[in-house]
């Protein structure tokens, strides 16, 4: 639950990074292009996805350590995405693949 917590921090965090005017995209794909023409929308579903990652924090660990772990999960996936975002070292499928092998750990 911690590593899906993650997940939706970081999907969360990034969508309003891609809605944000104060950043710098290097390489508006088709899908980040979605993200400059529904700027509404965008945060909308940014905020639910950091809403519902928060959620499976404190339903993991409880209220008080759920907010706190959710507190130190979004400075962490907030530092990562600001820093390597704009380097386009890492792809789509090394996050799927990665995030899949550390749900398959948690759960086993």
């Amino acid at each position: 639950m911690i590593t899906l917590s993650t997940i939706f921090t970081l999907l969360g965090f990034e969508f309003f990074y891609q809605t944000s005017q104060r950043a710098v995209i290097l390489r508006p794909a088709n899908w980040e292009a979605w993200f400059r023409s529904n700027a509404q929308l965008a945060k909308s579903i940014g905020s639910l996805l950091m809403l519902i990652g928060m959620l499976f924090s404190i339903y993991t660990l409880g209220l008080g350590a759920g907010i706190f772990a959710f507190v130190c999960s979004l400075m962490l996936v907030g530092s990562l995405v600001v820093l390597i975002s704009p380097l386009v070292w890492i792809k789509t499928g090394w996050i799927v693949i990665g995030f899949g092998l550390l749900l398959i750990l948690e759960l086993f």
